[in-house]
């Protein structure tokens, strides 16, 4: 008759069994747990999958996606807000920091990091964003280096709409002196930065060429002969072989020879061909008309850039030159094409319905940062300004979802900078009724939008990698305008 196993000893034994399958199974967990989290770099670069560790942060095509390769190898993609500081954050930062903007500028990054933002690709302001002088630069940078926070550093080429005053005309950007303007931003910005392994690049500003034809009649306005108004009617001479006839056939005009644009007869394009590169439109215009005007845009935006890249490049071959955030019907894949022996990425603004940007990148054989991107304004009461309007705060949170999700799955795609700011905005944005922070000027969070934007960056190192077909991308881009039509308020 066998003895009967006390319970005591029973219950030992199962402590005992337990606490060895715990021992066996915790390295399995503290693994789990590893991978759980993506392992960063100092730059906020991924360690799980390398490129070329040259210093600085660089383009690199990795297991066919493009990415931003961190100065120590690790790939990046680049999530950021343009207009993170700004000067019409003046309101909220005297109200929760007392004008503190040490406090102000080093709690932003913070709250930003917090939501899986990691970089300043349009620097840490614009000039249209700044224009009361509140965002001190250099302080910011200082705090971006501090903090670790990659940024871009701006050489500005051409000034944002919002920027210019009553009576302020546009330069002539084939002047000598425009080249000496340029050349001194450089010779100012450049050598400070150029070993410098926290600066990203170089950004030319926002809004170049958002009024393709201001800029075009601008030039043919000039006085006679000036540089740009000869360089222009040069495109137009080229093109029609100095054949008068052909081009007044064309433009239904009397010029008595193309040479005469150039001094004493007035030349000018329609104002529609602004918006040539949306479909609606352009396939209404005059399709002489329209190739005529792109080539004089290609032979400005190679001018531009040729000048800028030249600049540069005589103080700093160390950094990525991003070129200016362009929206992108402003020029075409012709024009970007024509630009881009003298940047290392293309940067139109958002992502568009009825425009390619994937076009743009393959002409100009360049990767791509999404460089203004949004995802709708809320406009509380249904009160002032209606554009990009959404019903609520957390209608963009799913709309920045689709968003992050279509740019994720895009191989070409090395980055986004988000038309948003932390708080809400004073000044025209305010006159506006045009609610666009992530905190209200109390300092309230959105939890709603937050969440979901944090939830959705967290997941970069875990989607990018796994980048989409071409037809999975076209998918994704599809929800994204489904998302946007769901709730946006336009002619509700």
């Amino acid at each position: 008759m066998s003895t009967p196993v006390p319970p005591s000893y029973l219950l030992r034994l199962s402590r005992l069994f337990i606490g060895l399958s715990l021992l066996l199974i915790a390295p399995s967990l503290a693994r789990a747990a590893h991978h759980a989290e993506p392992e960063l770099d100092q730059y906020g670069g991924w360690t799980g999958l390398k490129g070329t560790a040259t210093g600085f942060f660089h383009l690199e095509e990795v297991d066919g996606r493009e990415w931003f390769i961190t100065p120590e190898g690790n790939v990046f993609f680049g999530v950021a807000l343009s207009h993170m500081l700004s000067g019409e954050t003046e309101t909220a930062a005297t109200i929760n920091f007392g004008r503190n903007k040490e406090k102000w500028i080093r709690d932003s990054v913070h709250k930003a990091r917090a939501m899986g933002y990691n970089c300043a690709l349009g620097g840490a302001s614009s000039p249209e964003r700044n224009l009361n002088g509140f965002v001190d630069i250099a302080l910011a940078e200082r705090i971006f280096q501090e903090e670790k926070f990659p940024y871009a550093a701006g050489v500005i080429l051409l000034k944002h709409p919002w920027e210019f005053v009553d009576g302020e005309e546009l330069p002539d950007i084939f002047a000598p002196s425009y080249r000496e303007l340029i050349e001194s931003r450089a010779k100012k910005v450049c050598p400070p930065i150029k070993d410098d392994p926290m600066v990203m690049g170089y950004y030319y500003g926002f809004g170049a060429f958002n009024h393709s034809d201001q800029w075009v009649n601008h030039h043919l306005s000039l006085a006679p002969n000036s540089p740009g108004r000869v360089a222009i009617v040069d495109v137009l001479a080229d093109r029609y072989k100095n054949d008068v006839k052909a081009l007044n056939n064309v433009y239904g005009t009397r010029h008595s020879s193309i040479a005469a644009l150039k001094t004493t007869e007035e030349f000018t394009f329609e104002k529609a061909l602004e918006r040539r590169n949306f479909p609606a439109i352009g396939d209404k215009l005059d399709s002489r008309r329209k190739a005529d005007f792109e080539a004089i845009l290609s032979k400005m935006s190679n001018h531009l850039y040729s000048m800028a890249h030249t600049a540069i490049r005589r103080w700093d071959n160390n950094h990525v030159i991003f070129g200016s955030f362009i929206k992108e019907w402003a020029i075409s894949a012709q024009s970007w094409q024509a630009a881009a022996p003298f940047i290392d990425v293309v940067s139109p603004q958002h992502l568009n319905p009825s425009i390619d940007l994937n076009a743009i990148a393959d002409a100009a054989d360049k990767p791509m940062i999404v460089s203004d991107e949004d995802f709708g304004f809320h406009y509380p009461m249904g009160k002032g300004g209606r554009y990009n309007a959404v019903e609520s705060h957390d209608a963009r949170g799913e709309i920045y979802v689709a968003n992050m999700k279509r740019l994720y799955a895009d191989p070409q795609i090395v980055g986004v900078s988000y038309c948003a700011c932390l708080y809400d905005q004073d000044g025209n944005t305010l006159k506006k009724n045009l609610h666009n922070g992530f905190y209200d000027f109390q300092g309230r969070s959105r939890p709603g939008l937050i969440q979901q934007v944090t939830d959705i960056n967290a997941q970069v190192y875990k989607l990018a990698p796994k980048y989409g077909t071409k037809a999975e991308v076209e998918a994704l881009h599809h929800k994204l305008f489904e998302t946007w039509e769901k709730y946006e308020l336009k002619g509700r």
